[in-house]
């Protein structure tokens, strides 16, 4: 079997669910606002980062291996918004508002939670949507 033959059929190919997208959000919500306030939570949280990074590094691989296709398809614009969304919660968001009291995490922890499970869900299903429209043109 070669590389570009697929080994699922489009209709195997679904979306991340909302379980894992609420269980991935919270964790990177909740361990970006601790990491960036909290000096002794730093090699936790980092550790913590490379447990999600790993978790949809691997789900990415196993799931273009089985469909080599979502390689080939283009982005589409809800895509890149999505994208732009968790840029945004990574970088801007952490270096502007900075929570000092335990409200002001609690608030960030959620905002953030909730921004992340919801970017990644939909970053998700824009990437399937994309592949999917692909594989029927062809």
């Amino acid at each position: 079997m070669s590389t570009s033959e697929t080994t699922g059929t489009q209709n195997q190919l679904r979306s991340i669910g909302w379980w894992a997208s609420v269980f991935l959000g919270l964790l990177a919500g909740t361990t970006l606002t601790w990491i960036r306030t909290q000096r002794n939570f730093f090699f936790i949280g980092a550790v913590i980062i490379a447990v999600v990074i790993v978790i949809i590094g691997m789900r990415t691989i196993r799931r273009r291996a089985r469909f080599p296709q979502m390689a080939q398809a283009h982005t589409s614009w809800p895509y890149a918004v999505w994208t732009m969304v968790l840029l945004v919660l990574v970088g801007p968001i952490q270096l502007v508002y900075v929570a000092d009291d335990p409200g002001e995490l609690m608030l960030k922890s959620l905002i953030l939670s909730t921004g992340f499970c919801v970017a990644i869900h939909e970053l998700d299903r824009a990437m399937i949507k994309a592949t999917r429209k692909y594989l029927r043109q062809e």
